[in-house]
């Protein structure tokens, strides 16, 4: 009989405690020695954090991130919306001042002429009417 000794054996790879220490799916679990005369690409996947995490938190992280963006997007579309819609009230509101200055005036204006033609009114003289008849025919006097 001879006693052989079996090598203990490695977990492999995993991800970090905080994220679940979950096994790494696609890496080869190599003990110590093992792992630093392997290649690369036994010791990790074809994909970003390859070797540290797991295909369903690169999945997470992607779709956060979009997600995130997105909401930037539509909260800067409504900032510039409600930007839009003040400058437009304050337009609105300056041309409504403007129209009531340019109508007080007007109004002062009037009631000035007014005033002063009530006192210096002088009679409209009457218009003469003058008949009219075909060309080359003579007009007769009343």
């Amino acid at each position: 009989l001879v006693m052989q000794k079996r090598a203990k054996r490695s977990q492999g790879p995993h991800t970090p405690w905080v994220l679940g220490h979950k096994r790494l799916a696609g890496t080869k679990a190599l003990r110590h020695t093992e792992a630093r005369l392997a290649s690369r690409h036994q010791k990790s996947t074809s994909r970003p954090y390859g070797g540290v995490l797991s295909h369903e938190q690169v999945r997470d992280r992607i779709l956060r991130a979009f997600l995130i963006e997105e909401q930037r997007i539509v909260k800067r579309a409504l900032k510039a919306r409600a930007k839009s819609q003040k400058e437009k009230k304050r337009r609105d509101a300056k041309k409504k001042r403007k129209e009531e200055k340019k109508a007080a005036i007007s109004k002062k204006i009037a009631k000035k002429i007014g005033a002063r033609s009530a006192l210096t009114k002088k009679p409209a003289a009457k218009k003469r009417t003058t008949a009219k008849a075909p060309v080359g025919a003579t007009l007769k006097k009343k």
